[in-house]
Protein backbone atom coordinates (compact mmCIF):
# COMPACT_ATOMS: atom_id res chain seq x y z
CA UNK A 1 0.00 0.00 0.00
CA UNK A 2 1.31 3.49 -1.04
CA UNK A 3 1.94 5.83 1.44
CA UNK A 4 -0.51 8.53 -0.95
CA UNK A 5 -3.15 5.62 -0.01
CA UNK A 6 -2.55 5.27 3.36
CA UNK A 7 -2.86 9.22 3.95
CA UNK A 8 -6.41 9.32 2.33
CA UNK A 9 -7.29 6.36 4.27
CA UNK A 10 -6.45 8.47 7.59
CA UNK A 11 -8.42 11.56 6.15
CA UNK A 12 -11.61 10.01 5.29
CA UNK A 13 -10.98 7.91 8.47
CA UNK A 14 -11.29 11.55 10.13
CA UNK A 15 -13.39 12.96 8.04
CA UNK A 16 -16.01 9.91 9.39
CA UNK A 17 -15.14 10.57 13.01
CA UNK A 18 -15.63 14.61 12.83
CA UNK A 19 -19.07 13.60 10.73
CA UNK A 20 -20.25 11.01 13.13
CA UNK A 21 -19.37 13.79 16.11
CA UNK A 22 -21.39 16.20 14.16
CA UNK A 23 -24.46 13.97 14.11
CA UNK A 24 -24.34 13.47 17.93
CA UNK A 25 -24.31 16.64 18.90
CA UNK A 26 -27.58 16.90 16.88
CA UNK A 27 -29.06 14.35 18.09
CA UNK A 28 -28.42 15.80 21.32
CA UNK A 29 -29.55 19.15 20.84
CA UNK A 30 -32.59 17.79 19.66
CA UNK A 31 -33.02 15.71 22.43
CA UNK A 32 -32.75 18.47 24.89
CA UNK A 33 -34.70 20.98 22.67
CA UNK A 34 -38.00 18.69 23.04
CA UNK A 35 -37.33 18.23 26.81
CA UNK A 36 -37.46 22.03 27.31
CA UNK A 37 -40.48 21.86 24.24
CA UNK A 38 -42.00 19.78 26.83
CA UNK A 39 -41.22 21.78 29.75
CA UNK A 40 -42.65 24.67 28.03
CA UNK A 41 -45.81 23.42 26.23
CA UNK A 42 -46.62 21.56 29.49
CA UNK A 43 -50.15 23.41 31.49
CA UNK A 44 -49.39 20.86 34.64
CA UNK A 45 -46.30 20.02 36.15
CA UNK A 46 -46.87 17.18 38.73
CA UNK A 47 -44.12 16.82 41.26
CA UNK A 48 -44.36 13.62 43.47
CA UNK A 49 -42.28 12.66 46.91
CA UNK A 50 -42.84 9.26 47.58
CA UNK A 51 -41.34 6.47 50.28
CA UNK A 52 -43.62 3.54 49.44
CA UNK A 53 -45.00 4.08 46.38
CA UNK A 54 -48.85 5.10 46.99
CA UNK A 55 -48.34 8.72 46.23
CA UNK A 56 -46.32 7.95 43.03
CA UNK A 57 -49.11 5.75 42.02
CA UNK A 58 -51.67 8.35 42.55
CA UNK A 59 -49.66 11.14 40.98
CA UNK A 60 -49.23 8.79 37.67
CA UNK A 61 -53.03 8.39 37.73
CA UNK A 62 -53.86 11.93 37.76
CA UNK A 63 -51.32 12.96 35.09
CA UNK A 64 -53.09 10.36 33.20
CA UNK A 65 -56.34 11.48 34.04
CA UNK A 66 -55.78 15.32 33.08
CA UNK A 67 -53.61 14.01 30.06
CA UNK A 68 -57.19 12.22 28.81
CA UNK A 69 -59.21 15.55 28.76
CA UNK A 70 -56.48 16.87 26.74
CA UNK A 71 -54.66 18.89 29.64
CA UNK A 72 -50.69 19.31 28.38
CA UNK A 73 -49.08 17.12 31.83
CA UNK A 74 -45.09 16.30 32.78
CA UNK A 75 -45.01 14.02 35.61
CA UNK A 76 -42.06 13.50 37.68
CA UNK A 77 -40.18 12.17 40.36
CA UNK A 78 -39.04 15.55 42.97
CA UNK A 79 -35.19 14.22 42.70
CA UNK A 80 -34.99 15.11 39.25
CA UNK A 81 -36.25 18.71 39.59
CA UNK A 82 -34.08 21.19 38.33
CA UNK A 83 -34.20 25.10 38.50
CA UNK A 84 -35.06 25.31 35.36
CA UNK A 85 -38.40 23.76 35.88
CA UNK A 86 -39.35 25.93 38.50
CA UNK A 87 -38.62 29.05 36.79
CA UNK A 88 -40.77 28.05 33.32
CA UNK A 89 -43.81 25.55 34.55
CA UNK A 90 -47.01 27.67 35.38
CA UNK A 91 -49.14 25.19 37.31
CA UNK A 92 -47.47 23.16 39.73
CA UNK A 93 -49.20 20.18 41.71
CA UNK A 94 -47.14 18.68 44.46
CA UNK A 95 -47.73 15.40 45.92
CA UNK A 96 -45.61 14.23 48.73
CA UNK A 97 -45.55 11.94 51.44
CA UNK A 98 -44.03 12.27 55.22
CA UNK A 99 -43.02 9.35 56.70
CA UNK A 100 -41.45 8.54 59.91
CA UNK A 101 -40.62 11.81 62.36
CA UNK A 102 -42.27 14.23 60.17
CA UNK A 103 -39.39 13.48 57.44
CA UNK A 104 -39.50 14.07 53.78
CA UNK A 105 -38.61 10.76 51.39
CA UNK A 106 -35.60 9.69 51.00
CA UNK A 107 -35.90 10.96 47.48
CA UNK A 108 -36.90 14.42 48.58
CA UNK A 109 -33.82 15.54 50.78
CA UNK A 110 -31.74 16.63 48.33
CA UNK A 111 -34.83 18.94 47.21
CA UNK A 112 -34.89 19.87 50.93
CA UNK A 113 -31.39 20.97 51.16
CA UNK A 114 -31.13 22.64 47.75
CA UNK A 115 -34.08 24.25 47.17
CA UNK A 116 -36.01 24.82 50.35
CA UNK A 117 -32.48 26.33 52.03
CA UNK A 118 -32.68 29.06 49.42
CA UNK A 119 -35.19 31.98 47.82
CA UNK A 120 -36.32 31.86 44.55
CA UNK A 121 -38.93 34.12 42.64
CA UNK A 122 -41.78 31.98 42.14
CA UNK A 123 -44.47 34.69 41.64
CA UNK A 124 -45.42 33.75 38.10
CA UNK A 125 -46.20 30.15 39.94
CA UNK A 126 -49.12 28.84 40.77
CA UNK A 127 -49.39 25.56 42.82
CA UNK A 128 -51.38 23.24 44.90
CA UNK A 129 -50.18 20.52 47.12
CA UNK A 130 -51.55 16.97 48.33
CA UNK A 131 -50.35 15.92 51.60
CA UNK A 132 -50.28 12.42 52.53
CA UNK A 133 -49.72 11.27 55.83
CA UNK A 134 -50.19 9.21 58.70
CA UNK A 135 -52.51 10.72 61.58
CA UNK A 136 -51.56 8.09 64.11
CA UNK A 137 -47.89 9.88 64.47
CA UNK A 138 -47.81 13.17 65.61
CA UNK A 139 -45.76 15.07 62.99
CA UNK A 140 -49.16 14.31 60.40
CA UNK A 141 -48.20 15.87 56.91
CA UNK A 142 -45.26 17.80 58.33
CA UNK A 143 -43.48 17.94 54.97
CA UNK A 144 -46.55 18.97 52.89
CA UNK A 145 -46.83 21.77 55.62
CA UNK A 146 -42.61 22.94 55.02
CA UNK A 147 -43.39 22.43 51.23
CA UNK A 148 -46.42 24.67 51.49
CA UNK A 149 -45.02 27.23 53.79
CA UNK A 150 -41.79 27.36 51.66
CA UNK A 151 -44.50 28.20 48.48
CA UNK A 152 -46.03 30.78 49.78
CA UNK A 153 -42.82 32.60 51.33
CA UNK A 154 -41.73 32.42 47.61
CA UNK A 155 -44.73 34.14 46.35
CA UNK A 156 -46.37 31.33 44.56
CA UNK A 157 -49.62 31.42 44.34
CA UNK A 158 -52.19 28.75 45.54
CA UNK A 159 -54.72 27.19 43.02
CA UNK A 160 -56.74 26.10 46.57
CA UNK A 161 -56.12 25.46 50.00
CA UNK A 162 -53.65 22.58 50.65
CA UNK A 163 -55.70 19.16 50.82
CA UNK A 164 -53.73 16.76 53.81
CA UNK A 165 -54.79 13.18 53.00
CA UNK A 166 -55.07 10.56 56.21
CA UNK A 167 -53.94 7.16 54.83
CA UNK A 168 -55.05 7.32 51.56
CA UNK A 169 -58.89 8.05 52.45
CA UNK A 170 -60.84 7.94 49.95
CA UNK A 171 -63.51 10.57 50.70
CA UNK A 172 -60.11 13.17 51.38
CA UNK A 173 -58.57 12.18 47.68
CA UNK A 174 -62.58 12.75 46.41
CA UNK A 175 -61.95 16.49 47.51
CA UNK A 176 -58.79 16.74 45.60
CA UNK A 177 -60.18 15.56 42.38
CA UNK A 178 -63.08 17.85 42.77
CA UNK A 179 -60.92 21.00 43.38
CA UNK A 180 -58.50 20.04 40.10
CA UNK A 181 -61.84 19.07 38.22
CA UNK A 182 -63.04 23.31 39.20
CA UNK A 183 -59.55 24.36 37.73
CA UNK A 184 -59.43 22.59 34.90
CA UNK A 185 -63.63 22.58 34.05
CA UNK A 186 -63.27 18.88 32.93
CA UNK A 187 -65.41 15.85 34.87
CA UNK A 188 -61.73 13.93 36.03
CA UNK A 189 -64.21 10.69 37.54
CA UNK A 190 -62.48 8.85 40.54
CA UNK A 191 -58.59 9.10 40.18
CA UNK A 192 -57.38 6.32 42.52
CA UNK A 193 -58.28 3.40 40.62
CA UNK A 194 -57.88 0.70 43.46
CA UNK A 195 -56.88 -2.86 42.67
CA UNK A 196 -58.84 -5.55 42.93
CA UNK A 197 -58.39 -7.65 46.43
CA UNK A 198 -57.04 -11.43 46.38
CA UNK A 199 -57.86 -13.65 48.99
CA UNK A 200 -54.70 -15.73 50.08
CA UNK A 201 -54.95 -18.92 52.92
CA UNK A 202 -52.87 -18.61 55.74
CA UNK A 203 -51.01 -22.32 55.80
CA UNK A 204 -48.49 -21.64 59.22
CA UNK A 205 -48.17 -19.17 61.44
CA UNK A 206 -45.04 -19.40 63.95
CA UNK A 207 -43.72 -17.83 67.00
CA UNK A 208 -40.41 -16.59 66.28
CA UNK A 209 -39.35 -15.38 69.60
CA UNK A 210 -40.68 -17.09 72.49
CA UNK A 211 -39.81 -15.46 76.01
CA UNK A 212 -38.34 -12.60 74.54
CA UNK A 213 -38.41 -9.42 76.41
CA UNK A 214 -39.95 -7.67 73.40
CA UNK A 215 -43.27 -8.56 72.02
CA UNK A 216 -44.24 -11.36 69.93
CA UNK A 217 -42.70 -11.84 66.96
CA UNK A 218 -44.78 -14.25 64.18
CA UNK A 219 -43.70 -15.61 61.19
CA UNK A 220 -46.60 -16.13 58.80
CA UNK A 221 -46.89 -18.17 55.98
CA UNK A 222 -49.51 -18.05 52.86
CA UNK A 223 -50.66 -19.88 49.88
CA UNK A 224 -51.41 -17.75 46.42
CA UNK A 225 -53.25 -18.27 42.87
CA UNK A 226 -52.83 -14.97 41.09
CA UNK A 227 -50.23 -12.57 42.63
CA UNK A 228 -46.72 -10.66 41.17
CA UNK A 229 -44.02 -8.74 42.95
CA UNK A 230 -40.71 -8.38 43.52
CA UNK A 231 -38.46 -8.60 46.35
CA UNK A 232 -39.13 -4.93 48.01
CA UNK A 233 -42.89 -4.66 47.40
CA UNK A 234 -45.40 -4.32 50.15
CA UNK A 235 -47.99 -6.52 50.82
CA UNK A 236 -51.21 -4.14 51.96
CA UNK A 237 -53.62 -6.40 54.09
CA UNK A 238 -57.59 -5.65 54.46
CA UNK A 239 -57.93 -5.55 58.14
CA UNK A 240 -60.97 -6.94 59.69
CA UNK A 241 -63.05 -7.84 62.49
CA UNK A 242 -62.86 -10.96 64.52
CA UNK A 243 -66.12 -12.90 64.47
CA UNK A 244 -65.31 -12.55 68.50
CA UNK A 245 -64.86 -8.87 68.20
CA UNK A 246 -68.51 -8.83 65.90
CA UNK A 247 -70.57 -10.72 68.51
CA UNK A 248 -69.28 -8.53 71.36
CA UNK A 249 -70.14 -5.49 69.61
CA UNK A 250 -73.74 -6.67 68.33
CA UNK A 251 -74.61 -7.74 72.25
CA UNK A 252 -73.18 -4.28 73.38
CA UNK A 253 -76.43 -3.14 70.99
CA UNK A 254 -78.94 -5.91 71.77
CA UNK A 255 -78.96 -7.08 67.96
CA UNK A 256 -78.75 -10.78 67.37
CA UNK A 257 -75.58 -12.20 65.90
CA UNK A 258 -76.35 -13.88 62.40
CA UNK A 259 -74.04 -14.70 59.53
CA UNK A 260 -75.42 -11.98 57.65
CA UNK A 261 -74.88 -9.47 60.36
CA UNK A 262 -71.26 -10.64 60.87
CA UNK A 263 -70.59 -10.79 57.50
CA UNK A 264 -71.66 -6.85 56.64
CA UNK A 265 -69.60 -5.70 59.90
CA UNK A 266 -66.53 -7.96 58.81
CA UNK A 267 -64.52 -4.74 57.59
CA UNK A 268 -66.12 -2.14 58.91
CA UNK A 269 -64.60 0.35 62.10
CA UNK A 270 -66.30 -0.84 65.19
CA UNK A 271 -64.07 1.16 67.06
CA UNK A 272 -64.42 4.77 66.26
CA UNK A 273 -67.81 5.46 64.44
CA UNK A 274 -70.34 8.18 64.62
CA UNK A 275 -72.86 8.32 67.08
CA UNK A 276 -76.28 7.02 66.16
CA UNK A 277 -79.07 9.10 65.40
CA UNK A 278 -82.05 9.31 67.20
CA UNK A 279 -84.47 6.81 66.14
CA UNK A 280 -82.00 5.85 63.57
CA UNK A 281 -82.20 1.65 63.02
CA UNK A 282 -79.17 -0.30 63.76
CA UNK A 283 -78.70 -1.07 59.83
CA UNK A 284 -78.95 2.77 58.51
CA UNK A 285 -76.30 3.37 61.15
CA UNK A 286 -74.12 0.88 60.67
CA UNK A 287 -74.07 1.72 56.82
CA UNK A 288 -72.59 4.84 58.22
CA UNK A 289 -69.64 3.21 59.65
CA UNK A 290 -65.98 3.59 57.75
CA UNK A 291 -64.22 0.92 56.69
CA UNK A 292 -61.43 -0.35 58.33
CA UNK A 293 -58.38 0.81 57.26
CA UNK A 294 -55.30 -0.77 55.51
CA UNK A 295 -52.16 -2.04 57.37
CA UNK A 296 -48.61 -2.49 55.18
CA UNK A 297 -46.50 -5.53 55.64
CA UNK A 298 -42.72 -5.64 53.88
CA UNK A 299 -42.83 -9.27 51.91
CA UNK A 300 -40.18 -11.87 53.28
CA UNK A 301 -40.30 -14.24 50.25
CA UNK A 302 -40.26 -14.10 46.24
CA UNK A 303 -43.07 -15.33 43.75
CA UNK A 304 -40.73 -18.22 42.93
CA UNK A 305 -40.90 -19.81 46.33
CA UNK A 306 -44.65 -19.89 45.81
CA UNK A 307 -45.35 -18.54 48.92
CA UNK A 308 -45.97 -15.20 50.76
CA UNK A 309 -44.06 -14.84 53.75
CA UNK A 310 -44.63 -11.57 56.62
CA UNK A 311 -42.85 -11.60 59.78
CA UNK A 312 -45.34 -9.13 62.05
CA UNK A 313 -44.71 -8.15 65.65
CA UNK A 314 -47.59 -7.76 68.40
CA UNK A 315 -48.46 -4.36 68.75
CA UNK A 316 -50.43 -3.86 71.67
CA UNK A 317 -51.97 -0.48 73.02
CA UNK A 318 -53.81 0.56 75.82
CA UNK A 319 -57.47 -0.71 74.32
CA UNK A 320 -56.00 -4.05 72.85
CA UNK A 321 -54.13 -5.36 70.48
CA UNK A 322 -53.52 -3.01 66.87
CA UNK A 323 -55.34 -3.17 63.66
CA UNK A 324 -53.26 -5.28 61.87
CA UNK A 325 -50.66 -7.17 63.49
CA UNK A 326 -53.82 -8.20 66.06
CA UNK A 327 -55.50 -9.62 63.34
CA UNK A 328 -53.01 -11.37 61.74
CA UNK A 329 -51.31 -13.02 64.83
CA UNK A 330 -54.69 -13.67 66.61
CA UNK A 331 -57.40 -13.33 64.85
CA UNK A 332 -56.62 -14.96 61.76
CA UNK A 333 -56.98 -18.95 61.91
CA UNK A 334 -55.07 -21.59 59.73
CA UNK A 335 -56.55 -22.15 56.97
CA UNK A 336 -59.12 -18.90 56.42
CA UNK A 337 -58.42 -16.46 54.01
CA UNK A 338 -56.84 -12.52 53.94
CA UNK A 339 -57.81 -10.11 51.38
CA UNK A 340 -54.43 -8.67 50.26
CA UNK A 341 -52.90 -6.87 47.46
CA UNK A 342 -49.62 -5.91 46.46
CA UNK A 343 -47.99 -2.76 46.19
CA UNK A 344 -45.00 -1.73 43.85
CA UNK A 345 -42.29 0.28 46.39
CA UNK A 346 -39.55 1.42 44.08
CA UNK A 347 -38.26 3.16 47.25
CA UNK A 348 -37.03 -0.90 48.23
CA UNK A 349 -37.31 -2.61 44.74
CA UNK A 350 -34.26 -4.52 44.03
CA UNK A 351 -31.94 -3.03 41.03
CA UNK A 352 -32.13 -4.95 37.59
CA UNK A 353 -27.84 -5.16 37.49
CA UNK A 354 -27.98 -6.29 41.20
CA UNK A 355 -24.41 -6.26 42.68
CA UNK A 356 -23.49 -7.83 46.12
CA UNK A 357 -25.66 -6.17 48.81
CA UNK A 358 -25.19 -3.86 52.16
CA UNK A 359 -28.40 -5.08 54.13
CA UNK A 360 -29.29 -3.48 57.24
CA UNK A 361 -32.26 -3.77 60.15
CA UNK A 362 -33.48 -4.82 62.82
CA UNK A 363 -36.64 -6.33 64.05
CA UNK A 364 -39.34 -7.30 62.46
CA UNK A 365 -37.01 -5.45 59.38
CA UNK A 366 -36.03 -8.53 58.73
CA UNK A 367 -38.46 -9.61 56.41
CA UNK A 368 -37.51 -6.96 53.79
CA UNK A 369 -33.68 -8.12 53.42
CA UNK A 370 -34.81 -12.14 53.97
CA UNK A 371 -37.23 -10.99 50.83
CA UNK A 372 -33.65 -9.65 49.17
CA UNK A 373 -31.47 -12.50 49.93
CA UNK A 374 -34.11 -14.61 48.29
CA UNK A 375 -33.30 -12.29 45.56
CA UNK A 376 -29.96 -12.73 45.50
CA UNK A 377 -29.47 -16.03 45.69
CA UNK A 378 -31.72 -16.66 42.60
CA UNK A 379 -29.58 -14.23 40.62
CA UNK A 380 -26.55 -16.06 41.81
CA UNK A 381 -25.32 -13.28 43.31
CA UNK A 382 -23.01 -13.57 46.47
CA UNK A 383 -20.77 -11.81 48.84
CA UNK A 384 -23.57 -9.83 50.39
CA UNK A 385 -23.29 -8.20 53.94
CA UNK A 386 -25.95 -8.36 56.31
CA UNK A 387 -26.28 -6.39 59.54
CA UNK A 388 -28.96 -7.26 61.99
CA UNK A 389 -29.82 -6.24 65.65
CA UNK A 390 -31.95 -7.99 67.24
CA UNK A 391 -32.44 -7.79 71.99
CA UNK A 392 -31.12 -11.52 72.96
CA UNK A 393 -29.12 -13.48 71.08
CA UNK A 394 -30.67 -16.46 73.37
CA UNK A 395 -34.59 -15.35 72.46
CA UNK A 396 -34.50 -13.56 69.58
CA UNK A 397 -32.33 -15.43 66.73
CA UNK A 398 -34.41 -14.84 64.09
CA UNK A 399 -33.92 -17.29 60.79
CA UNK A 400 -30.61 -18.95 62.09
CA UNK A 401 -31.05 -21.94 59.87
CA UNK A 402 -31.52 -19.90 56.58
CA UNK A 403 -28.89 -17.44 57.27
CA UNK A 404 -26.54 -20.12 57.93
CA UNK A 405 -27.34 -22.04 54.60
CA UNK A 406 -26.77 -18.64 52.94
CA UNK A 407 -23.24 -18.28 54.35
CA UNK A 408 -22.49 -21.86 53.69
CA UNK A 409 -22.79 -21.04 49.95
CA UNK A 410 -21.93 -17.64 49.73
CA UNK A 411 -24.95 -15.55 49.26
CA UNK A 412 -23.76 -14.22 52.67
CA UNK A 413 -20.26 -13.30 52.64
CA UNK A 414 -20.31 -11.24 56.11
CA UNK A 415 -22.83 -11.69 58.50
CA UNK A 416 -22.49 -8.83 61.64
CA UNK A 417 -25.98 -10.15 64.03
CA UNK A 418 -26.05 -7.64 67.16
CA UNK A 419 -27.72 -8.12 70.24
CA UNK A 420 -28.61 -4.89 72.35
CA UNK A 421 -29.90 -6.63 75.99
CA UNK A 422 -26.54 -9.10 75.98
CA UNK A 423 -24.12 -6.26 77.37
CA UNK A 424 -21.43 -6.83 74.22
CA UNK A 425 -19.61 -3.90 72.94
CA UNK A 426 -21.08 -3.82 69.75
CA UNK A 427 -24.73 -3.54 70.87
CA UNK A 428 -26.25 -1.63 67.38
CA UNK A 429 -26.06 -2.11 64.27
CA UNK A 430 -24.88 1.09 63.78
CA UNK A 431 -21.85 0.24 66.55
CA UNK A 432 -20.85 -2.37 63.42
CA UNK A 433 -21.15 0.05 60.49
CA UNK A 434 -18.56 2.40 62.75
CA UNK A 435 -16.28 -0.56 63.65
CA UNK A 436 -16.05 -2.14 59.93
CA UNK A 437 -16.21 1.53 58.41
CA UNK A 438 -13.35 0.42 55.95
CA UNK A 439 -15.31 -2.74 54.28
CA UNK A 440 -18.49 -0.69 54.02
CA UNK A 441 -16.19 2.04 51.67
CA UNK A 442 -14.99 -0.84 49.44
CA UNK A 443 -17.93 -2.15 49.09
CA UNK A 444 -19.65 1.09 47.63
CA UNK A 445 -16.60 2.00 45.84
CA UNK A 446 -17.25 -1.74 44.18
CA UNK A 447 -20.66 -0.73 43.24
CA UNK A 448 -22.94 -2.27 46.33
CA UNK A 449 -26.26 -1.39 47.08
CA UNK A 450 -27.89 -0.56 50.60
CA UNK A 451 -30.94 -2.02 52.10
CA UNK A 452 -32.35 -0.56 55.46
CA UNK A 453 -35.24 -1.98 56.89
CA UNK A 454 -36.98 -2.17 60.27
CA UNK A 455 -37.96 0.87 62.71
CA UNK A 456 -36.89 4.72 61.87
CA UNK A 457 -36.98 5.60 65.17
CA UNK A 458 -33.62 4.65 66.84
CA UNK A 459 -32.20 2.06 63.77
CA UNK A 460 -33.12 4.10 60.64
CA UNK A 461 -32.20 7.71 61.93
CA UNK A 462 -28.81 6.24 64.09
CA UNK A 463 -27.69 4.19 60.28
CA UNK A 464 -28.73 7.27 58.13
CA UNK A 465 -26.47 9.40 60.50
CA UNK A 466 -23.93 6.53 60.35
CA UNK A 467 -23.73 6.26 56.81
CA UNK A 468 -23.59 9.98 56.47
CA UNK A 469 -20.45 10.39 59.12
CA UNK A 470 -18.52 7.68 57.44
CA UNK A 471 -19.34 7.85 53.53
CA UNK A 472 -20.05 11.45 53.62
CA UNK A 473 -23.40 13.12 52.85
CA UNK A 474 -22.37 14.10 48.98
CA UNK A 475 -22.14 10.59 48.68
CA UNK A 476 -24.78 9.20 50.05
CA UNK A 477 -27.28 11.84 47.96
CA UNK A 478 -25.41 10.61 44.92
CA UNK A 479 -26.27 7.17 46.42
CA UNK A 480 -29.68 7.88 46.87
CA UNK A 481 -29.76 9.49 43.53
CA UNK A 482 -28.23 6.08 41.13
CA UNK A 483 -30.92 4.48 43.75
CA UNK A 484 -28.10 2.34 45.74
CA UNK A 485 -29.24 3.69 48.77
CA UNK A 486 -32.78 2.19 49.64
CA UNK A 487 -34.56 2.32 52.67
CA UNK A 488 -38.36 0.58 53.84
CA UNK A 489 -38.27 2.25 57.40
CA UNK A 490 -41.51 2.35 59.45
Amino acid sequence: MTQAVVIVLVCLAILLCIFLIIIFLLIFQNKRKAVQTEQDSAEYLIVYASQSGNTENFAQQTAQQLQSVGEQVQCMDIQFLTESHLHTAHKVLWMVSTYGEGDAPDTAQNFVQTFMSQKYDLAHLSYAVLASGDSRYPDFCRFGQRLNSWLQDQKAQPLFDMICVDQQAQTTLNVWTHCLEQQTRHELGNLNKEKEWTSVQLQKRELLNAGSQGNPLYHLEFSFEELQWQAGDILELRCANTVTEIEKFLNRHEQPASIDSVHKLQFKNLRQHPEQYRNESFLNWTERFENLSSRDYSIASIPEQKKIELVVRQEITETGLGLGSGWLTQGIEQGQFADVRIRINPSFQAESDQKPCILIGNGSGIAGLMAHLHQQQRSLSFGNWLIFGERNKLTDSLFQTQLQQWQSNGVLAEQDLVFSRDGNSLKYVQDVLNTRSELLKQMVEQGACIYVCGSIKGMGQAVDDTLTSILGADLLNDLKQQRRYKRDVY
